[in-house]
């Protein structure tokens, strides 16, 4: 059996990539082995980490916690995982799996993504979020390569409310539509390293029309980040930055899902006769002639 500490461990991925160096350190060994880390005493994880005291204490208070035994706590109040089909396992996935085990294996590992995004969101920043979604004259959504998947999806949920939205694929339109957009729009930025150099090039524009930015990403340091008026992060395993991000897209989805509802929620005199119009229209389609 193997013991993963869900909350906290979405709260260091989440912060992982601006942490300094010697945080990173810290940081790494509560990932690897939270049990043992919740058992340490403040001296002893300053020296497995080859940190002072006063160091940790910056660490936890910077991760959200009063200090530091608020912090190892979480990291002992833990969720057992069986170690043969956990969520760690999609790096052991091997040529001699079965297909049910390969199955079980990705499926642990997008349940796992979702917990850890889920565990690192923060709800003044979707109440942000949602507050910019709703004043916005218009909301555009904008996603290149795999990221386009969510921003369509986005696309195709909104549009079904009372809001003004746009989506193009093609990265020209994207970045024209990036030019005519105000400070009284909103702008919805997909990217799961958050560094894409078009990407970069989009939000550079929208930052110099002073477009409020939500920015859905993976990792907290990166420039997407950093510009976002708020940002909301799709977590997974990965630590380090990779070319592919299967897991994040289903975390990016799930949160724009997230937003959708809690805008339906929020604006529910305006969008319900939308939403009701709109499924009259669709299921007429349906029909026999």
């Amino acid at each position: 059996m193997v013991v993963i500490a869900r909350s906290a461990l979405g709260k260091l991925r989440g912060k992982y990539d601006s942490l300094s160096t010697t945080e990173k350190r810290i940081a790494q060994l509560a990932l690897n082995s939270p049990s043992s880390v919740s058992e340490m005493t403040i001296r002893e994880l300053a020296s497995a980490a080859g940190a002072s005291t006063a160091s940790i204490s910056r660490f936890v208070k910077r991760l959200g916690y009063a200090n530091y035994r608020e912090f190892t706590m979480e990291l002992a109040h833990v969720v057992v995982v069986d170690a043969k089909e956990g969520a760690k396992l999609f790096k052991e996935l091997g040529e001699g799996d079965s297909l049910g085990v390969i199955a079980n294996k990705v499926f642990h590992s997008s349940m796992a993504s979702l917990e850890e995004t889920n565990d690192a969101l923060s709800e003044k920043d979707i109440a942000r979020a949602v507050l910019k979604l709703i004043n916005a004259k218009n909301v555009a959504f904008f996603g290149l390569g795999g990221s386009s998947v969510a921003a369509l999806d986005g696309y195709h949920k909104f549009v079904r409310t009372s809001l003004t939205v746009t989506y193009h694929p093609d990265y020209d339109i994207q970045l024209m539509q990036a030019a005519k957009m105000t400070k009284d729009d909103c702008a919805v930025v997909i990217s799961h390293s958050g560094k894409n150099y078009e990407t970069i090039q989009l939000v550079k524009v929208l930052k110099e029309n002073e477009v409020p930015i939500i920015g859905i990403t993976s990792y907290s340091g990166s420039p997407l980040a950093r510009a976002a008026t708020v940002t909301l992060l799709s977590l997974t395993d990965e630590i380090q930055y990779r070319s592919e991000g299967l897991y994040s897209l289903i975390s990016q989805i799930a949160i724009l899902d997230s937003l959708f509802m809690m805008t339906v929620l929020r604006s529910s005199s305006r969008t319900q006769p939308v939403l009701m119009h709109v499924r009259d229209v669709i299921e007429r389609t349906r029909e026999e002639p």
